[in-house]
């Protein structure tokens, strides 16, 4: 029998519904189809928060809703949501939010890091950069460019450079609130670790 911790299927269940409700806020801008949301901030508050399995598992649980038509990845559902032009970074953010969750539990072990508010605060803005923006953009750029017919110029002009200055701004963000709670943080990790019942409330599958 596999134990399951209650308090991690909620706090998946809960990481879904701010990755849906940050997904739903968008903004168009004329010169590029891509819309700038606040997906990457939420995967970046999973990866934090959850475990790696959990982080991955709040995204795709989210995937789960979409592919049965509910309209929660920028106001679109459904298959075609996943082969559309924007289909490279969906397929990213899983794989975002398990790096960014395996980057956060090798942190949060470093006493040397935990106690230089400063050094955390960079690696984690590297950390965040690195694997909630560049990780995307690998697959989300040649598939633009696949889905538009767009040329290796015209991805990074339209598909990369406008959305630079705002993926800084999401680290920073994310940077902010992870120092802000990194005692809660690990206390949520800690406790949304599966164990068994007598060392934690749990159900049994």
């Amino acid at each position: 029998m596999q134990t399951v911790n209650v308090r991690s299927l909620v706090f998946i269940a809960l990481f879904a519904a701010l990755f849906i409700v940050l997904s739903i806020q968008h903004l168009r801008i004329t010169f590029t189809p891509v819309p700038i949301t606040f997906q990457t901030l939420g995967v970046i508050l999973a990866g934090v928060f959850l475990r790696p399995k959990q982080a991955v598992a709040s995204i795709l649980l989210v995937y789960g809703l979409v592919a049965i038509g509910l309209p929660l990845l920028g106001g679109k559902g459904g298959l075609p949501t996943f082969v559309g032009y924007t289909g490279g970074f969906i397929f990213a953010f899983p794989f975002c939010a398990l790096f960014i969750s395996l980057a956060m539990k090798r942190i949060l072990r470093s006493e040397r890091l935990t106690n230089h508010k400063w050094l955390t605060a960079i690696v984690l803005f590297i950390v965040f950069e690195l694997f909630s923006s560049f990780l995307a953009y690998v697959p989300g750029v040649p598939w633009l460019m696949h889905v538009l017919n767009w040329s290796w110029s015209q991805g990074i002009k339209e598909g990369v450079l406008p959305f630079l200055l705002g993926d800084a701004i999401k680290s920073a963000v994310g940077v902010l609130i992870t120092l802000s709670l990194l005692g809660y943080i690990k206390q949520l990790r800690a406790s949304t670790k599966n164990a068994p019942s007598s060392q934690a409330s749990a159900i049994r599958l």
